[in-house]
């Protein structure tokens, strides 16, 4: 079995359901804590309270909806206000901002935060990346069943409609230019509302009959998966041997033992005994003894080395000016000395210098001249002819081009577009027109061939969060506790990666529609166009995870998951969701999918 199939057997097989607020979230809670520990990461368990279900709060809001219909037929104001209530409190509750939910009876989860931080050298600042996925698992839901669970988006979108739709139409029958049109206004109310019966059924049900899944697939895979990115991330820790007191052994235990030879004589000095002085004179055979004792020693004036005349001071000075000239000619330290140069003095003067001291400055001047003159080459071609570009051809940018101007107008990361699918990267003039993906990729890979980013220029987090299936509590908690850690950081979530096709997600949330962050998505389809990954982008609109609370807060964010050929979520939220329906390749292409977004982010 491999490792992150080990992951998923202790969470689903092992611990089994792990609805929150329960015993068996917190058993699933200490064994990610376990293993984070174990991998040598300082692992924080953040607590906090939270709702058991979030099922009850939308049997709540569909009820007030139904009665705010039927007050209409009797008192149209009152039922106006109760009906406008419900959908301000419903679309802030589906933004995971503010609900009912706070008011219902709670019990205690936690999240399990390990940070793998590097060391950081003088002015660097690290990229901080944060890995989620969240334990605990949900209740089966008929909205989930086999014959519903295509239809299960929509059917959140037309209750939230609904909802919308009934304080609209009582509105209707307010106006004076409808009062004749009593009590059909109210008929109409009762109409729009009467849709909302059918996902109070399904939620009823769910708290009455529904069982709570093993969560193999949604969310067992997920962690599986954010522990084998960080066990490809993270080295291990160094295991150092710890220093064992010394064994001092005595005559008797040594003759127990039966290790000494015969007629041997073993004598143990006392540790408290001092050491024997040392002889002043050692034994050296062949040479006598040999005292420490050497009396003081004689210097030895250094002997003169025999050279010849004194050298000329402007020869000199001819000299150092040539030498001069050799240090700032880079290619001579490499080739072989050009012809007329000068040899090196070796204490005599050289032949040519036996002359006047005219003819010798004559004959350097001549020699000098002789050699042929420098040839510079043509703006824009190197010394043998071949065409070359500076670094402005390069970059594609002319003499007038003003940086602080160009990044005012670019402005954030936000403004760059990035949507078409040639993007290998952000390149400009020169380089971005010749360079191929596969070019792309093999420069990247030889450029960080021995240095591992992740571990030197990422600081990254690994959050398993509780209570996501009551409302991404987990989530919201942590991002309450760690705003400004997590302000600029990038948050890649992981959820329902055990079964299908992996893909990122480009837009997901209950009630608005929340686009994942553009860098992530940038990086998500390079990665896998470099790494020849079967990963695309995918809509999650109509579902919630770990990764809506973020966004709706305007973090950056984007979730990892994995759909069937339908779109779906395979076993989501229902009772086939186990061990056995898990696939051991989809996870592992979806730790390494991240792992290597992390990479190279």
């Amino acid at each position: 079995m491999s490792q992150v199939m080990e992951h998923v057997h202790q969470l689903a097989g092992i611990i089994g359901p792990r609805p929150t607020t329960t015993d068996a979230e917190a058993q699933a809670a200490e064994y990610i804590e376990d293993v984070l520990a174990a991998r040598g990461l300082d692992v924080e368990r953040q607590e906090f309270d939270c709702v058991r279900t979030h099922s009850w709060a939308f049997v709540i809001y569909h009820v007030l909806t139904i009665a705010a219909a039927a007050l209409s037929l009797v008192s149209s104001w009152p039922a106006l206000a109760l009906a406008v209530v419900v959908a301000v409190v419903l679309r802030l509750d589906l933004d995971t901002r503010f609900g009912v939910s706070r008011f219902l009876p709670k019990g205690p989860s936690q999240n399990i935060i390990a940070r793998h931080v590097p060391r950081v050298r003088r002015g660097e600042r690290m990229k901080r990346v944060i890995v989620v996925a969240h334990y605990d698992s949900a209740v089966s839901s008929l909205d989930y069943s086999p014959g519903l669970a295509k239809n299960a988006g929509l059917v959140r979108r037309l209750a939230m409609w609904a909802t919308v739709a009934t304080p609209v139409v009582i509105l209707l029958g307010v106006l004076p230019l409808a009062a004749e049109w009593k009590p059909w206004t109210g008929y109409a109310a009762l109409a729009a509302s009467a849709y909302l019966v059918v996902p109070l059924i399904i939620h009823l049900h769910a708290q009455i009959f529904g069982h709570a899944t093993d969560g193999a697939n949604d969310n067992a895979s997920g962690v599986a998966a954010m522990l084998g990115v960080m066990e490809a991330t993270v080295p291990m820790p160094d295991v150092t041997s710890q220093r064992t007191q010394p064994l001092r052994r005595s005559a008797d235990v040594a003759y127990e033992a039966e290790v000494v030879p015969e007629d041997a004589l073993l004598e143990y000095q006392d540790v408290g005994d001092e050491p024997a002085p040392l002889p002043q004179t050692i034994p050296l055979d062949g040479f006598g003894d040999v005292g420490w004792e050497t009396g003081p020693l004689d210097g030895v004036a250094p002997a003169r080395a025999s050279v010849g005349p004194a050298p000329d001071p402007l020869l000199a000075g001819e000299q150092a000016g040539v030498a001069d000239a050799v240090d700032a000619d880079l290619g001579s330290l490499w080739e072989e000395p050009s012809p007329g140069a000068a040899e090196p003095v070796t204490g005599g003067r050289p032949a040519w210098r036996d002359e006047e001291p005219g003819e010798g400055q004559e004959r350097l001047d001549l020699e000098v001249a002789e050699e042929a003159p420098f040839e510079e080459a043509a703006p824009g071609r190197s010394r043998d002819g071949e065409e070359h570009r500076g670094i402005r051809d390069w970059l594609g940018i002319g003499r007038g081009f003003d940086v602080r101007k160009a990044g005012k107008e670019i402005g954030t990361w936000d403004n760059i577009e990035s949507d078409g699918d040639d993007e290998f990267g952000f390149k400009a003039g020169t380089a971005g027109g010749e360079a191929t993906a596969d070019e792309a990729a093999r420069i990247r890979r030889r450029v960080t061939e021995h240095v591992d980013r992740a571990l030197s220029e990422k600081e990254i987090w690994f959050v398993a969060t509780g209570a996501k299936e009551s409302g991404g509590w987990g989530m919201r908690a942590l991002l309450d506790a760690y705003p400004d850690d997590l302000r600029d950081a990038l948050i890649i979530n992981l959820d329902n990666v055990g079964a299908g096709t992996v893909a990122y997600v480009t837009d997901e949330g209950n009630g608005r529609r929340y686009r994942a962050d553009r860098r992530l998505i940038s990086q998500a389809r390079r990665t896998a166009r470099e790494n020849a990954l079967s990963v695309k982008g995918q809509s999650g609109r109509g579902m919630m995870t770990d990764a809506t609370p973020a966004l709706a807060r305007r973090f950056r964010a984007m979730s990892v998951m994995a759909f069937d050929i339908n779109g779906r979520l395979p076993d989501r939220h229902w009772h086939t969701d186990v061990y056995e329906n898990v696939s051991q390749t989809t996870i592992e292409t979806a730790a390494a999918f991240v792992t290597a977004m992390i990479r190279e982010l």
